[in-house]
């Protein structure tokens, strides 16, 4: 009887991430049932968040995917990956900068442009505090965790493009696999690129983008998966 592969869980904010890389993953983790789990939602960024309640709430999330899938049991998980962007929720306060003529936030290396500047300045402490106790976290629901980030999306590290309209995402996330279906080595090779690799380990990179204006620039730390499984 053929042994059913563990799943590993991998939660993204978007349906473009689940786009851009489930079948890629797929490719490089043969060993295991890679699996997505979309939850439409910055968690760590939803004004219900916060340092007390995201552990739950993750876990909650976990619960959900199981309940979608008939027969799948918590203990069919081998681990959970948390794939986040940054959105430049580290910098300081004064690097938000309002802008009435600006309809939708924007982002620079070395700004976050907003005509709300107070809901940002109040997300980015939001979402700084709880990434901080994410990515110290090692188990969520006796479960294996751990959070990787894309600086300061997404679509930045990928296509360069940290303010990709909705409408280019979906075409930017098309694209992306074409350029790496079958080739799949070579998206390993691309997140070690030096346009935005960070040298060092799993806690020397949360460090890293933490400091200065690093959570706004082109940086990501998702390479690291593939070294821990090497």
């Amino acid at each position: 009887m053929k042994k059913t592969k563990k799943i590993i869980l991998f939660i993204v904010e978007g349906i473009t991430d689940e786009t851009s890389l489930s079948l890629i993953l797929s490719k490089l983790v043969s060993d295991s049932s890679v699996q997505f789990h979309v939850i439409n939602q910055d968690i760590t960024a939803d004004f219900n968040s916060n340092c007390q309640n995201i552990i739950r709430k993750i876990d909650n999330e976990v619960k959900k995917f199981i309940s979608q899938n008939n027969g799948l049991k918590k203990t069919d998980i081998k681990e959970i990956i948390h794939l986040v962007d940054t959105d430049g929720a580290f910098i300081r306060p004064d690097f938000v900068v309002e802008d009435a003529n600006h309809e939708k936030t924007f982002y620079t290396p070395t700004s976050i442009v907003t005509n709300k500047r107070d809901l940002i300045i109040d997300r980015n402490e939001r979402k700084s505090s709880i990434l901080n106790k994410l990515y110290q976290t090692n188990h969520i629901g006796r479960i294996g965790y751990k959070v990787y980030f894309f600086s300061c999306n997404l679509e930045h590290v990928l296509h360069n493009s940290p303010n990709t309209p909705w409408e280019k995402k979906c075409l930017y996330s098309y694209d992306f696999v074409d350029q790496y279906i079958n080739k799949e080595e070579r998206f390993i090779d691309f997140l070690t690129s030096e346009d935005f690799v960070i040298k060092g380990d799993y806690k020397e990179t949360w460090q890293f983008i933490k400091e200065d204006c690093n959570s706004l620039n082109r940086y990501c730390n998702f390479h690291l998966y593939f070294n821990m499984k090497s």
